[in-house]
């Protein structure tokens, strides 16, 4: 069971591919007689999840609760809240990862604004009797706004921001008011449809996100610059000639953005100084003069009168915020700054839905719960002793109603015919 969990949640296989590779493992593995089907592995991690969701969490004054919201098709939102106690974080003296976490909340709800997110941590406080020390999240209006109305009655409670939403936001402003990035990007966006097809296919630009786009904006500058990099020293490829004609007929215009992504490339470089730092020691006391100082080489300037680079705006606005956000922190307390790790949960927990995504919310949501579980045998035995197959479909029907796809099989069900 342990072995199938970790291929799961650990190696990205699916349920299917995990007894598959189980079964080529019998004649290897003593011990090992028999593999799971992948229905029976299925229930054993939503079991798992459900078990981490539902057990007692730890008293204590040192939790934070880290917050989103997920989406599927359809008008579901689901609140997650991870927690994690900061004594726990600073003994590991890293960043966050899944195992890191503890899950207090799995909550589906049609429709979510303030009142409905301060009602539902008013509940989580008092099933858990945990009252957070902080509480850490992005700038979702609903999630702000539900914040606020919690913090009124626990004002003991510190409220932090998501430090790769901020710059993410720095960056849209400092880059939404620049003609060339729009240009840039609408370029490199035609140039992959005229490559994609071609010899010179390994040269195609990444694919900008729609959403969160300026969260991922590094990817296509750094292409840009090694592309020009090549177009100025066309090498061969796999001992193939260049065709240098054709090569500046594709790429040629890039010819034109060489100066502004040398403008853009020093608040990237800013942007994630910035990201290592918190990620690693978050917001306290001395959090914005440490940055001012890893920030200055990538900032200075020897002529006082040259207006200040996107980079320089960018180094002062994100310092102004890890200053603004570790007021919160006591001395020598430290405050997470980072919910990445969070995000990083909910993309497993939509790798394991995978089709059934379109359905909706299922059942498999418990997935993200069984996801920052460390299946020691231990912890497997206690969980699959107190958590059975009815008590998850209890928790689905409670929990998630009629599924979408359900209402596909309603919607198109053949009738009675006629005639």
């Amino acid at each position: 069971m342990q072995l199938y969990l970790n291929f799961v949640l650990d190696a990205a296989c699916s349920f299917r591919a995990a007894s598959a590779v189980l079964e080529s493992l019998l004649d290897w593995l003593p011990g090992l007689s028999r593999r799971p089907a992948a229905n029976t592995g299925q229930s054993w991690l939503l079991r798992i999840g459900l078990y981490e969701l539902t057990r007692a969490k730890t008293p204590a004054d040192d939790w934070v609760w880290i917050m989103d919201h997920t989406v599927q098709i359809g008008t579901t939102k689901c609140l997650l809240v991870v927690g994690c106690r900061l004594s726990a974080w600073r003994a590991n003296e890293r960043p966050l990862e899944h195992r890191d976490l503890e899950v207090f909340a799995l909550e589906p709800v049609e429709r979510s604004d303030g009142p409905t997110v301060a009602r539902q941590l008013a509940d989580l406080q008092q099933r858990t009797g945990i009252t957070p020390r902080a509480l850490l999240t992005d700038e979702g209006t609903d999630l702000t706004k539900g914040i606020e109305l919690f913090c009124q009655d626990h004002p003991d409670t510190a409220v932090t921001r998501d430090i790769a939403h901020q710059a993410a936001k720095h960056l849209k402003r400092e880059l939404g008011r620049d003609p060339r990035w729009q240009a840039f990007a609408g370029d490199a966006g035609r140039a992959k449809q005229r490559l994609a097809q071609t010899p010179l296919a390994y040269l195609l630009p990444p694919t900008l996100r729609h959403k969160a786009r300026f969260m991922n904006v590094a990817p296509l500058v750094e292409w840009g610059q090694k592309s020009l990099r090549y177009l100025d020293d066309p090498r061969p490829v796999a001992d193939a000639p260049v065709d240098v004609d054709v090569l500046r007929d594709k790429l040629g215009w890039l010819t034109s953005y060489r100066e502004a992504l040398a403008d853009w490339q020093p608040a990237l470089e800013v942007i994630d100084v910035t990201l290592t730092a918190v990620r690693k020691d978050g917001y306290h006391a001395q959090a914005a003069d440490n940055l001012r100082t890893l920030l200055a080489p990538l900032t200075a300037t020897n002529d006082a009168a040259q207006p200040a680079t996107i980079g320089g705006r960018m180094a002062t606005a994100l310092i102004d915020f890890v200053a603004a956000q570790s007021a919160a922190a006591k001395p020598g307390e430290r405050l997470l700054g980072s919910s990445e790790c969070l995000e990083s949960l909910i993309g497993t927990g939509k790798r394991l839905e995978r089709q059934q995504s379109q359905s909706g919310f299922t059942k498999l949501i418990l997935g993200l719960a069984a996801a920052v579980v460390e299946p020691t045998q231990d912890y497997l035995r206690r969980a699959l002793d107190q958590i059975q197959t009815c008590d998850v479909k209890a928790w689905c029907r409670n929990h998630l109603g009629i599924s979408v796809q359900s209402q596909r099989r309603t919607a198109f069900a053949s009738g009675t015919k006629s005639g």
